[in-house]
Formats: structure tokens, C-alpha cells, sequence
């Protein structure tokens, strides 16, 4: 059999011009654009069909999944049933969502005393810029009366795009955050301070707790009480408080969010009055994943802090913070900086926060700090 001549077949491949782009073919949707209301059933700039629903934990799990895929958002999937069962406070989850009832995008606002928080706001690639978003946002802002302050923390790219929803950026530094990551974390136990004294969250007594939360307010400057209470009780949570002489001197908290067979571990809030007190913390929370005895060559500890991944939200002016994250990194574990940042955006004056003692915050997709 004679083969066919290689210029011959080179001939038949795309692109057919040596050097220009492959010719796209170009589909326009015949649907009408931008129009409908979306609670009944609307179009998108692009002709995107969508509708607004209530979501549920289901909707929310898949948000969490896809938005970890795409954005590496560090989301859990308990935190909405937690954010509704909290007191005083109204949670509306909406999302919005195609004719084969798959989320396209979602919008969450908690309406908390004089604070209305958005977060896990949250459009799929593949929709983004039809409108979606900017529909989710103005149904979220609907309910939020007068007095309340709208706080929104927006990641750096939308930043510019706020204005438009009447929120204005917090120029503050104090008021952006970094996320940095450690992998493999070679230096845990020097973190380690035995002259501090540490409690875990569930074994603190009455008057512990009320001294807790009197230091929050102290830091925060917001009435949160009822919210630090149900956020802690969290069965993936592991919280610690320091005290000295019965005084709380810091509060440190890690957990493990959504992503992966080994799942990423998130730092805060840590709360402490210096270094030392936030080290010794840092050590607390995360000693569940050192057990160095139980690690053999022939059966690894796959969920060892030596083998993970550690995350941090650390406000930018906080260098007290990246010489701690610089300790729990050893020599051989390496520190990174993502390239997107949180900015705070919100219609009025931020709270008062004491951010020399704040070294990493929570969940940004839905507390105020």
C-alpha cells in the first residue's frame, strides 16, 4: 500500500492558513435579551434563560463545590445551615438557576442588627457577564433598610464594579486581605508555648465563656454574641481561648473547608494580644494533625499538618502574622501569596476594629470581620 504524500495530508489540517487563528464558528441565541422578571423566568444580556429560587443546602453544596473548582473559595458546606439557625439574625440564600434546575449563581445577605452582610456571591464561568450577577446583587440589597450598613468583601477584580450597587471601597489597608498558603509545614512544634494557658471552646465554663465574649466585643466592636456562640459549635471546628489570670488574651480557631480528598485546613479567626499569645494558638488548633507516632513508611499519615495545606486571611498590615506563618513553614515547607485579594466594600463607615490583634479573620463570605 503507497502512502499518501505528507504535503498532501499537511494540506487537510487546520488552520488551512499557516499562522492565522482556526476560524470560529459563531452561534447567536434567537432568545429575546435581557428582559422578564427573574422570580418568574427571565433572559439574561445574552439570551440566557434563568430563574430565582430560595436555595436549599443542596443548592448551597453545589455552589461550594464548583466555586472551590474555579475560584478555590474556602467554603464549607455546614455554614448555611449554621448562619439560619443563629438568633436575630435573617439569612436569605438565592440562587439562580437554569431550565434543568442546575445553579447558575447565587447571592447570600444576612440582615444582623445594624449590619447587612453579603457574601458567596458567586456566578459559574460560563455565565458570567450576561447580568446574572448584577440581578442577584440588586434582589440582595431589596430588603436592607436605612440604618443598616451594607458589608461586602469583594475579591480585588470586582472591586471597581461596586460602585454601581452604592458601595464605596474602604481605602483602609487595615481593610484588605491577603490569602496566603503553607504546604507542608515543617516547623509545628516550635509554635509551641507551655507557659500560656489554653482551653478548648467546648470545655469552657460559664464565666469563660462570658469573658470570651466580652474580648470579641473588645476586638470587634460588634454585638456578635449569639453568632461567635452557634459558629463555634461547629463539629469540624477546632477553637481554643488563652487566658491569663482568668482574662481572655486570644482566641484561635482552624477547620477544614471544602476541596479535595485531603481537605485544605483554614486558619480563623485568631484573635491574640501579641505573638507569642497567637503562636501558642496556632499550635492549639491545628495539634489534632500531629501524631507523628502513628506516622510509619509503610502507612503515612496522609492528614498530617507536615503534609497538608494551611490557609491564612490576614489583614495586609499585619506583619506579625507573616513571621508567623514564616515560623509554622520550617525550612522546608513553602509560603505563597495568591494573587487576588479581598476588598471590604460598604455603603457606610466600617465598625472600630482593633486590627493590631487580629493575625487572620473567618468566613469572608459572611461575617463582618
Amino acid at each position: 500500500m503507497k502512502l499518501e504524500l505528507f504535503k498532501e495530508v499537511l494540506k487537510r489540517q487546520i488552520p488551512i492558513d499557516i499562522g492565522k487563528p482556526i476560524s470560529m464558528i459563531t452561534y447567536q441565541l434567537d432568545h429575546p435579551k435581557n428582559c422578564g422578571d427573574p422570580w418568574i423566568g427571565a433572559y439574561s444580556k445574552h439570551g440566557f434563560w434563568y430563574k430565582f429560587s430560595f436555595g436549599t443546602n443542596n443548592d448551597y453544596e453545589k455552589i461550594v463545590a464548583r466555586a472551590y473548582d474555579s475560584d478555590s473559595y474556602k467554603m464549607d458546606y455546614n455554614s448555611l445551615k449554621i448562619w439560619k439557625t443563629i438568633p436575630n439574625c435573617d439569612c436569605r440564600f438565592i440562587v439562580a438557576k437554569n431550565q434543568s434546575d442546575e445553579p447558575l449563581g447565587s447571592i447570600i445577605i444576612t440582615y444582623c442588627n445594624d449590619f447587612a452582610v453579603i457574601g458567596v456571591y458567586y456566578v459559574i464561568e460560563e455565565y458570567r457577564h450576561s447580568g446574572i450577577g448584577c440581578k442577584l446583587f440588586d434582589e440582595a440589597l431589596k430588603n436592607v433598610n436605612q440604618h443598616q450598613t451594607v458589608i461586602f468583601h469583594s475579591m480585588s477584580h470586582l472591586a471597581n464594579k461596586c460602585h454601581r450597587f452604592g458601595l464605596m471601597t474602604t481605602f483602609s489597608q487595615q481593610w484588605k486581605f491577603a490569602t496566603y498558603e503553607i504546604s507542608n509545614p515543617s516547623a509545628f512544634s516550635t509554635l509551641q508555648n507551655e507557659k500560656i494557658t489554653i482551653i478548648r471552646f467546648n470545655n469552657l465554663s460559664e464565666v469563660e465563656l462570658i469573658a470570651l465574649l466580652k474580648y470579641d466585643n473588645n476586638v470587634t466592636h460588634l454585638k456578635r454574641d449569639n453568632w461567635l456562640k452557634e459558629w463555634f459549635k461547629q463539629e469540624n471546628f477546632n477553637t481554643y481561648v488563652a487566658f491569663k489570670e482568668n482574662e481572655v488574651i486570644g482566641y484561635g480557631c482552624s477547620r477544614e473547608t471544602a476541596g479535595g480528598y485531603v481537605l485544605p485546613i483554614l486558619i480563623g479567626p485568631l484573635y491574640a494580644d501579641n505573638f507569642e499569645i497567637a503562636s501558642a494558638l496556632l499550635y492549639a488548633t491545628l495539634k489534632k494533625y500531629y501524631n507523628p507516632d502513628d506516622d510509619y513508611d509503610w502507612d503515612p499519615d496522609i492528614f498530617a499538618i507536615y503534609r497538608r495545606n494551611v490557609y491564612f486571611i490576614v489583614p495586609n498590615e499585619n506583619t506579625q502574622m507573616i513571621t508567623l506563618m514564616e515560623k509554622l513553614k520550617g525550612e522546608t515547607g513553602t509560603l505563597k501569596k495568591e494573587r487576588l485579594f479581598y476588598i471590604t466594600q460598604t455603603t457606610n463607615k466600617p465598625p472600630n476594629v482593633d486590627f493590631s490583634k487580629i493575625f487572620s479573620v473567618t468566613d469572608m463570605h459572611m461575617s463582618v470581620i
